[in-house]
């Protein structure tokens, strides 16, 4: 838990993910002691699909004590695989677990640690039974698939090893995760037509030359063989790659979070960008969540993409923000067909309409 909420480094020193914004003491809500994560996804299983729901909640830690688990649940189509609770007082290190083994029999019950997810600690466990294990393994084999993507240029100006096909969460690997893409013909003409459609240079091939330890890093090659490194390429355009990269790379997520994904992209290619998520999206096999506060983009948002959008509001007087789709605000599908949604937004209306309307709800 410590790792997960703070920052791990591998071998000779390699950072392998970055802490999560706020620490130990802000990744719970308002500085309280305690937080819970719940998700609900799908997943194939003997050729159907089951809705899988795991939740953990877990304690910041203090005195001393690191963070730890306080609670933990796992659910395939409301039969429970395994649940938790705590043991305290008496032994604040350790959690008791009830693996369900199916049937109508008794659940196995096991004492297991508190600083590390019960999942990861059942996956690989003797006296778990092994149809238990087999879908533990399947929601760890999946979470993976739910990315949370900071790009920062800085990263994405690093060389990385060929075969790095992964990109990481600030955008590292971005070179090689284009290699890659670059090592097949159709995958390849799809970046370079979203990259001439976006930079205003007339880049017409990427290469990838190799330092002298063997690590590769792009360059954007213009017509008349100029070579732009990423050292030299704009913000705008490595966070548009890092994009590319992400959905159209050789290991896609599932699903991938974007804060303000439109952060350094030029206003007159705004629509390039939700061209690209709405593409991919369409076709069903990966799912986009992105923020922004741009009214440009809105202006751009395709009625179909429209219904899955929400406001994200915080009432005056209240410490919480609330998440509503904005055709769930009253009137907002009149209005927006009247006014377009930048201008809604421009103006502050969304804002007034969800306070008018928890005013009238008082």
């Amino acid at each position: 838990m410590a790792e997960i909420i703070g920052e791990k480094y591998g071998e000779g020193g390699v950072l392998q993910w970055r802490g999560i914004r706020g620490g130990t003491r802000e990744i719970a809500f308002a500085g309280t002691q305690r937080f819970g994560l719940e998700i609900t996804f799908t997943f194939p299983e003997k050729g159907q699909h089951q809705t899988a729901t795991y939740r953990i909640g877990g304690d910041v830690g203090s005195n001393g004590y690191p963070p730890l688990i306080t609670d933990e649940y796992l659910a395939v189509d409301d039969d429970v695989v395994f649940e938790s609770e705590l043991i305290a007082p008496d032994d604040p290190m350790h959690l008791r677990v009830r693996v369900r083994k199916g049937g109508q029999g008794r659940p196995l019950i096991l004492t297991l640690l508190r600083q590390q997810p019960i999942l990861s600690q059942c996956v690989d466990h003797a006296r778990v039974p092994s149809a238990s294990r087999e879908r533990i393994r399947l929601v760890i084999d999946l979470l993976p698939d739910i990315r949370f993507l900071d790009l920062h240029p800085d990263s994405m100006r690093q060389a990385s090893f060929p075969g790095q096909i992964v990109l990481g969460d600030r955008g590292e690997n971005l070179s090689s995760v284009l290699h890659a893409m670059c090592e097949h013909a159709p995958s390849k003409q799809a970046l370079l037509a979203w990259l001439q459609e976006l930079t205003p240079m007339d880049a017409v091939d990427v290469a990838f030359p190799t330092d002298q330890i063997g690590r590769i890093l792009v360059n954007l090659v213009e017509a008349d063989g100029t070579h732009v490194s990423a050292y030299s390429a704009s913000d705008g355009t490595l966070r548009f790659l890092g994009i590319l990269a992400a959905l159209l790379g050789p290991e896609p997520a599932r699903c991938s979070f974007f804060e303000e994904f439109d952060n350094g992209i030029h206003p007159t290619r705004l629509h390039l960008l939700l061209q690209l998520v709405e593409q991919q999206t369409r076709r069903g096999k990966i799912q986009v969540v992105a923020s922004t506060h741009s009214p440009q983009l809105l202006r751009l948002v395709h009625s179909s993409t429209l219904s899955n959008t929400s406001l994200v509001y915080r009432l005056a007087g209240q410490s919480e923000a609330q998440i509503m789709r904005i055709l769930d605000i009253p009137e907002a599908q009149r209005v927006i067909a009247e006014q377009d949604l930048a201008r809604l937004h421009e103006s502050g209306w969304l804002e007034d309409a969800v306070t008018f309307m928890n005013a009238e709800a008082l």
